[in-house]
């Protein structure tokens, strides 16, 4: 079994001087270090880390938020590790020991803390969504929202898709048949039917 360190700051300009301290006399036997965003896993020391654990081993974090900042990435982080059965041990938080040698408590333990970092993941993701959807509503009452712009319009910057519009509105005007109208334009008939919409036709 190996004690696997892992220790990150999120800039440059910081430094990893009090994980390192924290890190002492623990007779870790591989550390991985980087200064690097935890805004998602594509980080090149954390794949390492990854990579190279074992059955058995143990990783050890000062704090669960060197795994990420992202609770949905953690929780990922955190069944793959019990996936490898791979022991994770977080210095700032002792409390979270999921190796008291009892198989079944360790489970149960385990389980119970991906539940509650599910939990806090869709909590997060619901954060989200209600603040861009409050800030949509603030910017529609400002006059600001727009909505995402049409790709084929008489405004397009595009002037190739403003042919296309031209040709479908004319074609439509016509009656030829959506399916037709597409397969001439190359574009989906989803999109003709945005068009027919949009210009009552």
């Amino acid at each position: 079994m190996g004690k696997i360190g892992y220790i990150r700051v999120s800039s440059q300009d910081q430094n990893l001087d009090r994980q390192l301290a924290m890190m002492e006399g623990l007779n870790i036997d591989k550390l991985f270090q980087e200064k690097a965003s935890g805004k998602d896993t594509e980080r090149p020391e954390f794949q390492k880390l990854l990579n190279y654990i074992r059955e058995g081993d143990c990783v050890i974090v000062t704090s669960l938020d060197r795994l990420g900042r992202d609770y949905e990435d953690i929780k990922n982080t955190v069944a793959f590790m019990k996936q490898k059965k791979v022991a994770l041990k977080i210095l700032d938080a002792q409390f979270l020991d999921f190796n008291t040698g009892n198989e079944l408590l360790d489970t149960a333990m385990f389980d119970m803390f991906l539940s509650l970092l599910s939990y806090i993941a869709q909590n997060e993701r619901e954060k989200i969504r209600e603040r861009q959807r409050q800030g949509v509503l603030l910017a529609k009452k400002a006059g600001r929202y727009k909505g995402r712009p049409i790709e084929y319009s008489g405004g397009s910057i595009d002037p190739q898709k403003r042919l296309v519009f031209k040709t479908v509105v004319d074609m439509l005007k016509q009656g030829i048949p959506v399916a037709e109208i597409a397969k001439e334009n190359g574009i989906s008939r989803p999109t003709i039917y945005k068009i027919k919409k949009a210009n009552d036709l």
